[in-house]
């Protein structure tokens, strides 16, 4: 699921409800699903954060972006009170008076926790189209969610175009990050070349650090390191990362399970069947019966 926003210069961002707070050792959120979107930043504590088939563990500084359709559940840690920032928001309206969407907040199983998360793609005019992330490690926002937080505890004339323009500065401060990112990852990302070539030729091999390492060239430790900032991964995770997207195209032409789990180098048909289910949400079952339907 993709929506394209248009033009980030364009862009009227609303904000339909926003709170500054601090939530109990245990609170949750959800499962659910909301109207709108929703920036939400661990300003204090820890919290966890379950969506599209993950778990992300929070520390402050750490910013999340979901939107509609997106199942999730946010839970506080039971060791403490967090403190948050939310914004609900539209991305576009011509009117900055806000829309509360609690009364179209829809509640759900955890079964539905699975469901792939709906993806936002803004174009920078000289830069392409960005595709929004739904996970910022980004520690310069807790004073534009408090100011628009007091907006609307206060809501004095015209609190709702004042809270659109600091929530203009929020987005655009994340799709920068986002985009300075991107920029330092390619750079590192030909550092390590020769090592993701030789895993998606091999997939079958269990390769080790070492031995990736000495293909480009470098020390372990600083290759590990290398390999992290260019990927997010570290190497292991990204060998399991490229064997799931393999067997996902021999599950289409293989019989069986067992002959994929041994082309791509697994000993362990239960070992190969958690490594695809955590990566895709679907057991190699369920991914085979959904790509012969109709």
């Amino acid at each position: 699921m993709k929506t394209h926003l248009g033009t980030l210069g364009n862009l009227r961002p609303t904000v339909n409800f926003s709170n500054y707070f601090q939530a109990a050792a245990g609170t949750f959120w959800g499962p659910r699903t909301i109207p709108d979107c929703q920036l939400i930043l661990l300003v204090a504590g820890s919290a966890s954060f379950e969506f599209a088939g993950k778990c992300l563990n929070l520390l402050p500084g750490n910013c999340l972006f979901y939107g509609s359709d997106t199942p999730h559940r946010l839970a506080i840690s039971s060791s403490g009170p967090s403190t948050l920032g939310s914004i609900h928001f539209s991305w576009d309206s011509v009117s900055s008076e806000a829309i509360h969407p609690e009364p179209t907040i829809i509640l759900h199983t955890r079964d539905q926790l699975v469901r792939p998360a709906k993806t936002y793609t803004v174009h920078v005019e000289g830069h392409g189209d960005v595709d929004m992330w739904h996970f910022y490690e980004f520690t310069q926002l807790e004073s534009l969610f408090a100011r628009i937080a007091k907006e609307f505890v206060h809501q004095e004339p015209g609190y709702g175009s004042i809270a659109r323009g600091y929530l203009i500065q929020i987005l655009t401060s994340l799709i920068r990050y986002q985009m300075d990112k991107r920029f330092r990852a390619a750079t590192e990302h030909s550092k390590i070349a020769a090592s993701i070539e030789a895993i998606r030729q091999d997939a079958s091999r269990n390769w080790s650090t070492p031995e990736l390492a000495a293909i480009c060239g470098y020390h372990p430790t600083y290759f590990a390191e290398l390999f992290r900032e260019a990927t997010g991964y570290a190497p292991k995770h990204y060998l399991v990362l490229e064997r799931v997207k393999q067997a996902q195209l021999l599950l289409l032409h293989e019989p069986t399970i067992e002959a994929v789990a041994m082309k791509l180098g697994y000993s362990s048909i239960h070992y190969f069947c958690r490594n695809f289910k955590a990566v895709t949400g679907l057991t190699p079952t369920e991914f085979k019966q959904r790509n012969v339907e109709l």
